[in-house]
């Protein structure tokens, strides 16, 4: 199974100020299934701003994982109350990130589905905002 796919990706941020920021991107990729984990592709756009970046996902039961490769780098692991670091490289150099998720939702089948993540940002061990990020995958 390796099919082309609808994918809606929602993130909505909020500050220690409680302002929330949210942002949506709609766009194309790959969807398939190897060794029992889903794996979603896309190409990152100018409303990201990572633009020239690609998005791998992989998505298991009770962990995600996010890798981007490209313009900007990271590989970073999400999985319910365990803190996990990674280094973000961007254009403009090297930033330490940190998450810790208290949500891990996966409902994926062949068809399609959904990933929602809540965790906390932390950069450069300083916590930045309470993050949710809801993405679908619908076929196209």
């Amino acid at each position: 199974m390796n099919k082309e796919v609808i994918i809606s990706v929602t993130g909505t941020q909020l500050n220690e100020y409680g302002e929330v920021d949210s942002q949506e991107l709609i766009t194309t990729g790959s969807y398939y299934l190897k060794n029992g984990a889903y794996f979603i592709i896309y190409s990152e756009s100018e409303v990201t701003g990572m633009s020239g970046t690609t998005t791998f996902l992989k998505a298991e039961p009770d962990r995600v994982t996010l890798n981007r490769t490209g313009t900007s780098r990271q590989k970073q692991v999400f999985e319910s109350g365990q803190r996990r670091r990674a280094n973000y490289i961007t254009p403009f150099g090297v930033m330490y990130v940190a998450v810790t998720p208290s949500i891990v939702e996966v409902n994926l089948t062949d068809a399609g589905g959904s990933i929602n993540l809540e965790y906390v940002l932390e950069v450069e061990n300083e916590k930045i905002s309470a993050n949710k990020l809801s993405l679908t995958v619908r076929e196209a």
